[in-house]
């Protein structure tokens, strides 16, 4: 018996030349993509370069008006600060006057001040009186002013001043405005 086969033939397939063909085709889109990607980063580089040279030629313009800025910035922080120290001179100036024109009406006739110091926040009297009384009638007096804290008898001496027997004192306390 004869065979006949009436299926058609299977054709063989050149499977390697159809890899290689695909291996070049995404070969050649991997290089284009790559080259397009560099030239691109190329590009965007030069022109960060160029902006990087026009911001220091600005910056190079703009330092003779950032040094005027400092020498200005300077001037207005002596000015600020001797406004300040004016400003202390007046606020102490007023407090001493106006402890002084007190002072006056709160010494009786038995005591009498030889000094009176006043350093920024703090002051010192030393003075003379007859008797113990006129010094603790004084201490009290002052500490009702409503701007002398902490109005404090330092020492009481015994004294001998122009043949006269008086009790030396000194007295210190805070002042504040």
């Amino acid at each position: 018996m004869i065979k006949i086969n009436l299926l058609p033939g299977k054709e063989k397939r050149d499977f390697l030349r159809v890899d290689l063909y695909l291996f070049f085709l995404v070969l050649a889109i991997a290089l284009a993509s790559f080259g397009a990607v560099y030239y691109t980063n190329e590009h965007e580089i030069a022109n960060y370069n160029k902006k990087i040279e026009t911001t220091k030629k600005q910056i190079a313009e703009l330092q003779s008006v950032y040094k005027e800025y400092l020498t200005i910035d300077q001037q207005k922080k002596e000015i600020q600060r001797r406004i300040k120290a004016i400003d202390s001179i007046k606020e102490g100036r007023a407090l001493s006057a106006r402890a002084l024109f007190d002072l006056t009406s709160v010494i009786k006739d038995s005591v009498w001040l030889k000094t009176f110091k006043k350093t920024e926040d703090k002051f010192e009297m030393d003075g003379r009186s007859l008797e113990n009384e006129s010094i603790s009638n004084l201490i009290e007096t002052l500490s009702k002013v409503p701007y002398l804290k902490n109005v404090e008898l330092r020492s009481v001496e015994d004294a001998v001043e122009d043949g006269m027997a008086v009790k030396k004192f000194v007295i210190i306390g805070d002042i504040v405005l």
